[in-house]
């Protein structure tokens, strides 16, 4: 079990594939099938590295609310960099991963050699704020089938969710004996409303990817396409559907435009 040993608490973490390194900024949130064929497609080019945030799997506990922010986690990740002897990295971030994402990049613009940003957020606005207020009010009202099968219908679009029905069903079962913890999903929440990427993005200094979903009901592609409009260095490429969780709805297809972003950066 390899741990990145850091100030305030070490870190569980995986690493697969060769190439330049990348880390991997994804939220806790999966379906039944899981981003396992985005991640081995991307380990095919690159040195992938995926973490446990802390408070989260195998990782340490969060020493303070603090440090669940968006800056606080970009300290986890430059923590990471450092313990594992990591120069410079590709940062492949989706949703929360992306602000993030976002904070290392501008604290720490030596440190990024690329951005990529997944179906991301710009700032708490009325339609981002209502929706996380639901999900938190979900997550205090409602019984653990019922909300693993609430955030379901909100994170996948229902094509996705037919297909895979079975899937959904057995992890709604499967929440029952693991509820989920409802302050801890505040504090998260709360933590993506706080930040604002507007006073960010037009001083970023790295090549930048937005990906967005036509169809993501959570953070909607006007967010990636504001976005893109602040940004001097970007490529936008936006999906038809696929909901809010691109990496796996659409994984093999996401993965492939990344290697083809990133390999113009040699």
């Amino acid at each position: 079990m390899p741990m990145a040993k850091i100030d305030g608490g070490d870190i569980h973490y995986e690493r697969d594939g060769a190439g330049h390194p990348m880390i991997m900024l994804l939220p806790q949130s999966s379906g039944p099938v899981g981003t396992a064929l985005f991640l081995d497609q991307l380990a095919s080019d690159f040195s992938v590295i995926r973490y446990d945030q802390r408070g989260t799997g195998q990782s340490a506990p969060a020493p303070s609310e603090d440090a669940m922010s968006m800056a606080g986690r970009a300290g986890e990740v430059v923590g990471v960099m450092d313990a594992l002897e990591i120069e410079r990295a590709h940062l492949c971030c989706h949703s929360t991963g992306c602000g993030i994402g976002l904070s290392v990049a501008s604290a720490h613009p030596d440190r990024t050699a690329g951005l990529v940003l997944i179906n991301p957020w710009q700032y708490g606005d009325g339609h981002l704020t209502t929706m996380q207020q639901l999900r938190i009010a979900a997550a205090r009202g409602l019984d653990p089938y019922r909300y693993a099968w609430f955030n379901a219908s909100l994170l996948f679009p229902p094509d996705y969710r037919r297909k895979h029905e079975g899937g959904f069903e057995e992890m709604a079962e499967a929440a029952k004996s693991n509820p989920q913890d409802a302050n801890q999903i505040a504090q998260r929440l709360n933590a993506i409303l706080a930040y604002d990427s507007r006073p960010v993005t037009p001083s970023l200094d790295c090549p930048t990817m937005i990906a967005t979903g036509a169809d993501d009901q959570l953070m909607p592609a006007w967010f990636g396409r504001a976005m893109a409009e602040t940004i001097s260095d970007v490529t936008l490429f936006e999906l038809d559907g696929g909901g809010h969780m691109l990496p796996e709805t659409r994984g093999e297809e996401i993965a492939m435009e990344i290697t083809k972003f990133l390999s113009r950066l040699g």
